[in-house]
């Protein structure tokens, strides 16, 4: 067995309780907003994994980027006030970019395509 009701019980529960996620609606779909932030949180935590922490990832909200750097895709509006600097910290690092030359479509379904692209730009770029 996996240890858990369903094969990623374990990785839900590794997640809540290091402040990744906070466990809802693991079955849904996760919109490229949500994925940022998540990628953000995993990013700022302490040494207990990504080989003690992230030189370059924000160590508290104060420290991600502004959002200046969204200022050029018209639904930069769309974005949800909670996933804002996770963002704007994904977008200066290159690990989200836009669906159009002008649109991120924050709200938008991330495709398993854009999940593994943005896993191996962090995995480049960050980690």
């Amino acid at each position: 067995t996996t240890g858990g009701a369903t094969w990623y019980s374990k990785a839900i529960e590794w997640g809540m309780s290091n402040g990744i996620t906070d466990g809802t609606n693991p079955d849904g779909a996760i919109t490229r907003e949500q994925f940022a932030v998540m990628l953000w949180r995993y990013a700022g935590e302490p040494d207990a994994y990504v080989g003690g922490g992230v030189p370059d990832a924000p160590q508290s909200h104060t420290d991600a980027p502004q959002s200046r750097n969204l200022s050029g895709y018209t639904d930069a509006a769309q974005i949800s006030d909670w996933a804002q600097d996770a963002m704007a910290w994904a977008v200066s690092r290159g690990l989200i970019t836009g669906r159009t030359e002008t649109t991120l479509a924050p709200g938008g379904t991330a495709t398993r395509a854009e999940a593994a692209t943005m896993l191996k730009r962090y995995m480049e770029n960050i980690a």
